[in-house]
């Protein structure tokens, strides 16, 4: 999509709708609806602005691709198959869990036999 000088306010206009939409937390349909664009426009738009910056991605480099997680659970459940069930403390020694792992894959691997 090429960019003539009279659509250079179309350009601006569309730069900060996309970074209005990143802070939105709305989907890109919602979004669209809210702000009366189709999601083919959205595209197209989105796609020409990453090609304008190098092809990076249109969010904001000072937010991060990876966020640190913490997961509180009391336990950790293995779904085995036929329906068996194994469940084990959330706080149980990583080297225990994956003996408890390999344990049950033997035995899984040995009823098949």
């Amino acid at each position: 999509m090429g960019r003539r000088t009279s659509s250079v306010k179309a350009f601006v206009d569309w730069r900060e709708r996309l970074r209005r939409y990143e802070s939105s937390g709305l989907s890109i349909d919602a979004f669209c609806r809210q702000e009366e664009v189709s999601r083919t426009q959205f595209a197209q738009w989105l796609r020409a602005l990453q090609e304008a910056s190098g092809g990076e991605a249109s969010r904001s480099p000072a937010r991060p691709a990876f966020v640190p997680v913490t997961v509180k659970a009391s336990f950790i459940e293995i779904l085995l198959p036929g329906g068996g069930l194994v469940r084990l403390s959330a706080g149980i020694d990583r080297t225990l869990l994956l003996d408890v792992i390999r344990s049950v894959s033997t035995v899984l691997e040995e009823s098949r036999s």
